[in-house]
């Protein structure tokens, strides 16, 4: 990743989640059957139904390296991935094209990443 160019940008997709969906008989049953299993995102999962829209970092190739959830006034609620969280898009096969994504830059990503993780 040394001379990679990294792109910057917004993305509303995955975020139409809510917590009755989350919180349905249904997911608390996976949940309970796969208890022995280590969650992805244990201390994000809950926050996905606030995620209005998220600041991805992406390489060159649009494999996501890095992520931001931010609620409907963009204060960032989360940031991945970390010791105890893979991440919502990096742990997914998806890729991005820059050209799907609402520009942003390195120093606003850095900014909103560095508020993040000072409130941890």
């Amino acid at each position: 990743m040394l001379n990679t160019k990294m792109n910057y940008g917004f993305t509303t997709l995955a975020t139409d989640w809510n917590d009755k969906e989350l919180n349905s008989v249904g997911i608390r049953l996976i949940k309970i059957v796969l208890f022995f299993i280590p969650r992805a995102n244990p201390d994000h999962e809950k926050l996905y139904p606030y995620v209005a829209k998220w600041l991805i970092e992406i390489d060159e190739s649009g494999v996501l390296v890095r992520e931001i959830g931010l609620d409907e006034n963009n204060v960032p609620l989360f940031s991945a991935p970390d010791d105890r969280n893979f991440g919502f898009w990096t742990d997914s096969d998806k890729k991005f094209e820059i050209e799907e994504l609402e520009p942003s830059t390195k120093e606003e990503f850095d900014l909103l990443w560095q508020k993040v993780v000072q409130n941890v």
